[in-house]
């Protein structure tokens, strides 16, 4: 008994091992590997890069060399021991970065931002005042090419990420130039964060960075929607407006390069997470980033590209499934299954920002031809709309508007909406 015991034991022993080594050496699909492929082809960005300026922006009295200098002694800290210690500038130690007041900030709403302002323009200037630095700066940001993060991503400790609340720091200061009497220097600092906050989408290293883009050109483009209404039709734009104003293209609206940085810290947290022989027992590299890749792979691919040209939601893959790779590898599955929450409304937030700039740009053309907007709306150039998201009038007749593809937050309704009288 005993020995037959033992024998079945061992058989149970080699069953196990067979099916732990087929497991392992299963081949890895098509897609995935495709997608992993993918992910790890960057392709550098060419330009000034103004991550300098973006690192250091809440801090007054600094040339650009300082802050270069600054940015490469927060890199060299990071690089020598990465920990939520090292996320903080240098810099702080020395310079107090800049307070900024909530109230100066318009609130999310039906309420545009320049009525917030117009309806306590007080409040705004108290919360502004001090900032001019700050402004100035936010205005420089325009001058780069591109904002590529040098800091790594390092085992499971997060990448160091810029301020981002600065960034919205600029729209109610236009909003209260323009209404104290400069409106050329008010339209021009909108266009100029409208070109910042593209530059930001197309050239972004993180998916947070990629969105913060987004969100600056949306309600830049809102901003000068509400300016641009209430003045007359033949109001000559700054020279600098015209190509921040431009429709987006497709590669300014993708999120390949944002989910490549995103792989990519997922790729060194699995790498530091197979550093024993024992964790390598139950992780498998390979095939997990295979799997990971089928989580971010769908942004490169090129009907991605494909869907933003024509303005039609992005499929976005579904976490993969358990298969038979997962028996030799059950924490890289389960983490794999959970890495890739819904990434559709980013996606859709993305194609949200360049339906703002088509409602701006049929705005503008549609105050300048003949007849009622009805009637002219039929005959509006296709750079202005998509086929799948026609502009359309509000029942009163006083907005362009079009569908919501991206959530909405609190306060938003289910479009997206240009003004096309002044109130």
């Amino acid at each position: 008994m005993l020995r037959g015991l033992g024998w079945a034991t061992l058989a149970l022993v080699v069953m196990a091992v067979a099916a732990w080594l087929l497991s392992r050496f299963w081949p890895l699909p098509a897609a995935q590997r495709e997608d992993r492929r993918l992910l790890e082809a960057v392709q550098p960005n060419e330009g000034r890069n103004g991550f300098a300026l973006l690192w250091t922006l809440p801090f007054d009295g600094l040339d650009q060399a300082q802050r270069e200098a600054a940015l490469a002694d927060d890199l060299q800290r990071w690089k020598a021991l990465p920990s939520p210690a090292s996320h903080a500038s240098v810099l702080a130690a020395a310079h107090a970065p800049l307070k900024l007041d909530g109230a100066g900030r318009c609130a999310v709403g039906p309420v545009g931002c320049l009525a917030q302002v117009r309806a306590d323009p007080q409040r705004f200037a108290d919360a502004h005042a001090g900032h001019a630095g700050l402004h100035e700066r936010l205005a420089r940001l325009a001058d780069f090419d591109r904002f590529d993060s040098p800091f790594q991503p390092s085992g499971i400790e997060l990448m160091p990420l810029p301020a981002y609340t600065p960034l919205l720091d600029g729209a109610s200061a236009q909003a209260l130039a323009y209404l104290q009497g400069d409106v050329a220097g008010a339209v021009e600092a909108g266009c100029r964060s409208v070109r910042f906050g593209r530059r930001m989408m197309r050239t972004s290293s993180t998916l947070m960075d990629s969105m913060m883009g987004a969100v600056v050109v949306r309600i830049h483009a809102a901003l000068l929607g509400d300016m641009l209404i209430e003045q007359s039709p033949d109001y000559v734009l700054p020279a600098s407006c015209e190509a921040a104003l431009q429709p987006l293209q497709a590669d300014e609206q993708s999120l390949c390069q944002a989910m490549q940085g995103e792989f990519a810290m997922n790729k060194a947290a699995i790498e530091a997470s197979t550093q024993t022989a024992g964790s390598r027992l139950l992780l498998d590299r390979d095939h997990t980033l295979a799997r990971i890749a089928g989580n971010f792979g769908w942004a490169c691919r090129p009907a991605a590209a494909e869907a933003l040209a024509a303005d039609v939601p992005l499929f976005v893959s579904p976490p993969p499934q358990w298969d038979v790779g997962c028996v030799a590898n059950p924490l890289g599955c389960t983490v794999s299954a959970i890495a890739g929450p819904s990434y559709a409304q980013y996606a859709a937030r993305s194609q949200d920002a360049a339906a703002m700039i088509r409602l701006l740009g049929a705005q503008r053309w549609l105050r300048s031809q003949p007849g009622t907007a009805a009637d002219a709306l039929a005959r509006l150039p296709a750079q202005w709309r998509s086929d799948t998201r026609m502009p359309t009038l509000s029942a009163d007749g006083r907005y362009l508007q079009l569908q919501r593809r991206g959530p909405a937050r609190e306060g938003e309704g289910p479009y997206l909406s240009m003004p096309l009288r002044a109130d």
